[in-house]
């Protein structure tokens, strides 16, 4: 039996900031940009799951520890982790990694801000433990695919928990049995069904809070000297055992240390399921050839064929006609629909009650065809053709396999700052928006890192400020 476990920890114990090449610090910035972004879209669109969830977090006020994004007092640290962590995936805005097939960020980051301000760390300490976060997810997630998603669970809470116990463990400082504990302690606590993608989707947010939640809580237990399960990866009863039939150690292992996967990592451009963003590229592309015809849509449509891999239509291929927000993040058919249409996907568009006849009309002549030569996962391949087929029997065709965001050098900070303007477009200020983008761009890595509300000192915090019911 290889011992995963202990090959992980002791890659986190070992890992400092003098190991992070420079292409990786200012990914990590990116992606701390991206967050914020992510985060205040999620603020603004999931209003009914958030008002929730956010009046019971007052009623369980607590200990002030740590910040929650727009509230000026602060609340328990683990509370503080779990409710920006449902921010930051509520408009499913934010990063994620094709090979795990989840998201990141939304807890790694969310439950290293919350612990970081309690702990006063630095910038350098808290972009170290962001790294082992997505080091640990993107391995051990990766590692389980496909057996874990085609078992009925959600990666980015079953291994965020993890994750996050390693992220937390490592700013905390922990020594090789803390940490050690720490992971154990979130592996038997690892939970989340992807069941969220075919209803209920606005509670999907739940899955990455609670797996943040979970990190900060296993930390602070380990460095009590709670001890747990021993070899939780690898054992027979343990973590890979219950997820999947087959573990892939070249994702699990390979590079470890060198190849740093939030380099790999993708970012989102569309408020959708990852899986709708092959089609929204390729039928932009199309839109973009067609020229004046595009006016005609959709008379001079007779079909849309739609060739994908049969797991994104397991996920999002299933509502051609959405009757909510959370439902429209989920459909291919909606994505393509209102993409072909509009000539963008923003989070406008999530408001179904605009659907028109045009939508409907183009709704109607989408087919999807299942194509298991759309996904390699050696290869890197993740997407799908589409062919528009005129009722004059002109054909355009497009193949996208790899969607626009993902690895580094994709995305730049001037498309970030795009992103972070259509994000928070009524929350914030546009000034507010391009000033965050430049703090995270500017980050001192040996300032204080002080807390997720840094960036919004009061004055800032009050310009463009709105309560969230005005939204």
């Amino acid at each position: 039996m290889k011992r995963y476990t202990d090959i992980l920890v002791d890659f986190v114990v070992a890992l400092k900031y003098k190991d992070l090449p420079s292409c990786v610090i200012e990914q990590t910035k990116l992606f701390i940009a991206d967050y914020y972004a992510a985060s205040i879209a999620g603020y603004r669109v999931n209003k009914q799951f958030n008002k929730v969830v956010m009046s019971i977090i007052k009623e369980d006020s607590g200990t002030e520890q740590a910040s929650i994004l727009f509230e000026k007092k602060k609340y328990p640290v683990t509370n503080a982790a779990f409710m920006n962590a449902v921010y930051a995936h509520g408009a499913d805005m934010d990063d994620g990694n094709r090979k795990s097939a989840g998201h990141i960020g939304a807890h790694v980051i969310s439950s290293v801000f919350a612990l970081g301000e309690k702990l006063g760390v630095t910038w350098k300490d808290i972009i170290v433990a962001i790294n082992v976060g997505y080091e640990f997810f993107n391995r051990i997630a990766g590692a389980a695919q496909p057996g874990l998603y085609n078992r009925g669970f959600h990666s980015t809470g079953i291994a965020g928990a993890m994750a996050c116990g390693a992220a937390c463990a490592k700013l905390m400082g922990l020594d090789r049995c803390g940490v050690y504990n720490s992971v154990s302690l979130a592996a038997i606590q690892s939970s989340g069904l992807i069941i969220i993608d075919e209803s209920g989707q606005r509670c999907k947010p739940i899955n990455p809070a609670n797996a943040a939640r979970i990190g900060v809580l296993s930390a602070l237990m380990a460095e009590r000297g709670l001890l747990s399960s021993q070899n939780p990866l690898e054992s027979k009863k343990g973590w890979f055992h219950a997820f999947t039939d087959h573990v892939d150690e070249t994702i699990l292992l390979g590079g470890l240390g060198v190849d740093f996967t939030i380099c790999e990592s993708y970012l989102k451009l569309y408020p959708t399921c990852r899986h709708t963003h092959c089609c929204i590229d390729s039928i932009l592309k199309i839109r973009e050839r067609m020229g004046d015809k595009k006016t005609f849509l959709p008379d001079i449509i007779e079909k849309i064929e739609v060739n994908i891999y049969p797991s994104a239509i397991k996920s999002a291929g299933i509502i051609r006609n959405p009757r909510s927000q959370e439902e429209a993040k989920f459909s291919i058919y909606y994505a393509i629909a209102v993409a072909f249409n509009n000539g963008d996907f923003s989070i406008e568009d999530l408001q179904v009650e605009r659907i028109d006849s045009v939508i409907n009309d183009l709704l109607a002549k989408i087919e999807l065809v299942p194509d298991p030569l759309m996904e390699d996962r050696a290869c890197g391949i993740r997407g799908s053709r589409i062919k528009v087929v005129l009722c004059d029997g002109e054909i355009f065709e497009e193949t996208i396999l790899i969607p626009k965001g993902e690895g580094i050098g994709s995305l730049d900070w001037n498309n970030l700052r795009v992103k972070m303007y259509a994000c928070s477009y009524g929350v914030i200020s546009e000034k507010m928006s391009n000033l965050l983008i430049n703090r995270c761009m500017g980050i001192d890595v040996d300032e204080p890192f002080g807390s997720i509300m840094l960036f919004f000192d009061k004055d800032l915090r009050l310009l463009g400020y709105k309560d969230q019911q005005d939204c």
